[in-house]
């Protein structure tokens, strides 16, 4: 009964591994480790009904055994590809954060390039009293004066 428990618990934890949450970066494991650990799994359950089965004429055909071991190897298969299908999809949003990554430091870098150019103009309009009009591409803004006076009434 103990085996047979152990052996819920390893495909429960081969289900996890599957699923577990994107913001997390667990070590994923082998293919290899994955085979062994089913094939462990399959081994327990082969002795778990052994041991259950304390009458020797309740024991498992070599075909009831076989049966099982096949099924293990069938959810053993599923489990892979599921990791294998989750592990192609882990790589490909790598490389796209991978390149979000790479813009955003060329778009700091040409903000940090402006921002450095603003102020080496800043500081220089502060040292010298305002900007030449001369200078600048843009005409300083002119201000024009209006009238506010009524019109006369004629009554």
């Amino acid at each position: 009964m103990v085996r047979l428990r152990t052996l819920a618990r390893a495909i429960t934890l081969e289900k996890e591994l599957v699923s577990v949450a994107s913001h997390r970066r667990p070590k994923q494991p082998s293919r290899a480790r994955v085979t062994v650990l089913t094939t462990a799994a399959a081994a327990a359950v082969v002795m778990s009904s052994q041991a259950a089965n304390a009458a020797p004429s309740e024991k498992p055909s070599k075909d009831e055994v076989k049966a099982k071991v096949d099924k293990l190897y069938e959810q053993a298969e599923q489990a892979t590809e599921k990791y294998n299908g989750a592990k192609e999809k882990q790589e490909k949003l790598q490389k796209e954060i991978s390149t979000i990554q790479d813009n955003v430091a060329k778009g700091q870098q040409e903000l940090n390039e402006l921002r450095d150019g603003l102020g080496s103009m800043a500081s220089a309009q502060y040292r010298s009293g305002g900007i030449d009009p001369s200078s600048s591409s843009s005409s300083p803004p002119t201000r024009t004066t209006t009238s506010t006076r009524r019109p006369r009434s004629t009554s």
